[in-house]
């Protein structure tokens, strides 16, 4: 949305949600409000607890990859299902696109990850000329089912049509921040939200409003960093991150705790490959061309020939690249990623185990805000 969520709170949260999928986050089980005290959470309804853990609290799936991908299913069949009602109340047909069978497949085991990242890394630097890989097939290969119904329209109605689902041009300006490019003084939209029409409004409906997220977002950011840091500070943590550290310094990697890590990591790796290939490495197969001859372009050539024609550009680019360099890069992130995969095999549980005890105290104290992002993201 053109912002970004206080860094501190989303590397907690990003924690939290790390070690609810490798364990359960510690259920729903009552936790502590200081390790080895009883929590004084009152019930919200006769029978009915309030949750003890963020995870519980939120409806996080705890490290199961059924729920996880029933759930993402779910909602895109709702978002789809919403923008079918809206375009019918504008007087359009609009068929649901369905993902395919594995479109949400969520990886089950341990062996999955630890192949994945013998391969990708932290997947900072290694997607670069390797796009394939990173290309969730399913995905590109999705049928529209509305495209036979456009083909047969006119321009002025495949036009209107388009403009329901997406929002007519000042209706995506309105919802677009204009930001300058400080290196080449372009002009560029950065979308706001989830964006205008039919579309727009869907994502919205299922997911919430995204600016008022992020505000509640901000407005608890010194609570979460006050829950980092009182589990950071707890000696249990302190130890795994002791322990973590002394393994990962075996390679040399100079570093504390985990956390500390993740907020360098992928800064340092992206810095490093922008040095290697530059800001923009990128060939447009149509520079220069007029918007006329772009678009007659597309009427005119299949699909598999306009992909030829970007991977083409794309390969002329990396001629002017030191792909040695990239590749001893990429080896580098692999190699950090393994010794991490292997110096934290018990972190997640142990970190699910700890953040468990002080998440109760800090639901209780920041319920009402909590609620509110439940109710918006419709948790």
């Amino acid at each position: 949305d053109g912002r970004e969520m206080p860094r501190k709170t989303a590397l907690l949260l990003l924690a939290l949600a790390r070690a609810v999928a490798a364990c359960g986050g510690g259920g729903e089980s009552a936790s502590p409000t200081e390790p080895g005290e009883e929590p004084s959470a009152e019930p919200t309804s006769a029978g009915e607890e309030e949750p003890q853990t963020l995870a519980a609290f939120f409806g996080w799936d705890n490290g199961d990859p059924a729920a996880t991908e029933a759930r993402l299913r779910d909602q895109e069949a709702r978002v789809q299902e919403s923008i079918r009602r809206c375009m019918a109340e504008q007087g359009f047909e609009y068929q649901p696109v369905l993902p395919p069978d594995d479109a949400f497949r969520v990886d089950a085991t341990s062996e999955d990850h630890e192949e994945w990242v013998r391969k990708h890394g932290f997947g900072i630097t290694t997607w670069f000329g390797n796009e394939e890989e990173f290309t969730d097939r399913a995905a590109v290969e999705w049928e529209d089912p509305n495209q036979e119904m456009l083909d047969a329209m006119s321009e002025s109605e495949r036009q209107a049509w388009y403009e329901a689902l997406y929002g007519t041009e000042e209706e995506q300006m309105a919802t677009s921040e204009v930001e300058i490019d400080e290196e080449t003084g372009e002009t560029i939209y950065v979308q706001i939200g989830y964006g205008a029409g039919c579309e727009g409004q869907a994502y919205e409906e299922v997911f919430g409003d995204p600016t008022r997220t992020q505000e509640l977002y901000e407005q608890l950011g010194p609570a979460f960093e006050e829950l980092s840091q009182r589990i950071e500070a707890d000696p249990r943590i302190v130890e795994l991150n002791e322990d973590w550290a002394a393994c990962m310094q075996e390679a040399g990697y100079e570093v504390t705790t985990r956390n500390q890590m993740w907020e360098t990591v992928y800064t340092d790796f992206q810095e490093r490959l922008d040095a290697i290939v530059g800001g923009d490495f990128w060939v447009d197969p149509f520079e220069g061309w007029s918007e006329e001859e772009i678009d007659a372009y597309f009427e005119e050539h299949t699909q598999e020939e306009i992909e030829a024609l970007y991977e083409e550009a794309q390969q002329a680019a990396y001629e002017n690249i030191d792909m040695e360099a990239v590749r001893a890069l990429q080896q580098e992130e692999i190699d950090m990623a393994l010794k991490d995969l292997e110096c934290a095999r018990d972190w997640d549980e142990t970190y699910a185990e700890v953040s468990a005890d002080y998440e109760a105290e800090f639901i209780q104290q920041n319920r009402e805000i909590l609620e509110q992002i439940r109710e918006l993201e419709g948790s």
